[in-house]
């Protein structure tokens, strides 16, 4: 507030000028309206010789560290609300042109989901400690932190919309689905419309009850429904825990594989055959640790010898790889895919990794 506006009211007010008069000669020179009223209202309407300031809002350190972890939540949850809803959009319409999708839509999903289920009840939770603070005290609502934190979540809003649909542009120029990405427009432009109705409502929330109108203000358990409904969809995009627990076993099956199959290829480059058997291999003071069993069952992985120059690799895999990972060098594409079952690869030895015809 206008220290001179703020001084000048004093004076008027100690030398028994009445508030009309005072507000008529503030706006003749040009204050506006809610400048005057918040002069006015600065100083008590009493019988008292001496204007007697009101109480003015005093935001302490504690409240100051609610506020900066609720906006933070804020933004924790808007965006990893909108995460998911973009991983449930790739996955219902998936893109062939985008093969990483395939690969990566189940852990993306895991991780806004995660986050998701720690920011938003503690948002929930200050914001109704907050609410019931600026109940009790009401003029906790005129604090100068809040009101700037406040603008602050709304430019950090803007700048995430402006930079999403700038993204989802390149996205659109780049050949992706149109439909898809009106889809995550729209999922950006409800998300970043709720903050910013929400927010700017909150503001205006003084004016609009002295003007005697209602805050338009979004229902918070409406918002607080289609939170949790975004969050269930996240659970559900991601997958049990327990499944995905199987599914990195079989991976950390599939990386002892191919790491005997490097150290056989080291072995038979040096000029030796074939090892007659994996404790052999892992015996040689050159090859680096191998793990040579199942870490579930503790069963050795079968290694067989198929002639001079081939051998095979077996292992009992719980979950399906329809990809197989990227092929590596001397690898075909898809090669180490398998089924929910026992499998076998053959493997040639003079290329290292290769595998045969």
């Amino acid at each position: 507030m206008n220290a001179d506006l703020l001084a000048f009211v004093r004076e008027a007010l100690s030398r028994g000028i009445a508030r009309e008069a005072i507000a008529d000669q503030l706006r003749g020179a040009g204050w506006r309206p809610e400048e005057i009223s918040g002069a006015m209202a600065a100083w008590a309407d009493t019988n008292f010789p001496l204007p007697v300031p009101r109480r003015r809002p005093y935001l302490s350190a504690r409240e100051a560290f609610l506020y900066l972890v609720l906006f933070a939540t804020l933004y924790a949850t808007a965006f990893n609300a909108g995460a998911v809803l973009f991983v449930a959009l790739d996955r219902w319409m998936p893109d062939p042109s985008q093969r990483w999708e395939t690969e990566g839509w189940a852990t993306a999903a895991r991780s806004a989901t995660a986050g998701l289920l720690i920011a938003f009840p503690i948002f929930l939770s200050l914001s109704w400690v907050i609410g019931r603070g600026v109940r009790l005290d009401p003029e906790k609502r005129g604090s100068k932190i809040r009101k700037w934190l406040t603008y602050i979540t709304l430019f950090v809003a803007a700048m995430v919309l402006i930079g999403d649909l700038t993204f989802l542009a390149s996205r659109l120029l780049s050949g992706e689905i149109p439909t898809r990405v009106l889809l995550k427009v729209l999922v950006v432009l409800l998300i970043a419309g709720i903050v910013f109705m929400h927010y700017l409502a909150d503001l205006r929330l003084e004016e609009r009850e002295s003007a005697g109108a209602k805050s338009a203000r979004v229902p918070p358990r409406a918002v607080a429904v289609a939170t949790l409904a975004v969050l269930a969809l996240g659970l559900s995009t991601a997958g049990s825990p327990y499944r995905e627990r199987l599914r990195r076993l079989d991976e950390s099956r599939l990386q002892d594989l191919r790491a005997i199959t490097q150290e056989i290829g080291n072995w038979t480059r040096k000029g030796r055959p074939l090892p007659p058997s994996l404790g052999v291999l892992a015996s040689d003071p050159d090859s680096p640790s191998l793990r040579l069993r199942d870490p579930v069952t503790q069963k050795p992985y079968d290694y067989r010898l198929i002639d001079a120059r081939h051998y095979e690799l077996c292992a009992t895999f719980v979950t399906v790889d329809s990809l197989g990972n990227e092929g590596g060098p001397g690898e075909a594409a898809g090669f180490w895919k398998h089924p929910a079952e026992r499998t076998c690869y053959a493997l040639e030895a003079s290329a290292g990794r290769r595998p045969s015809p």
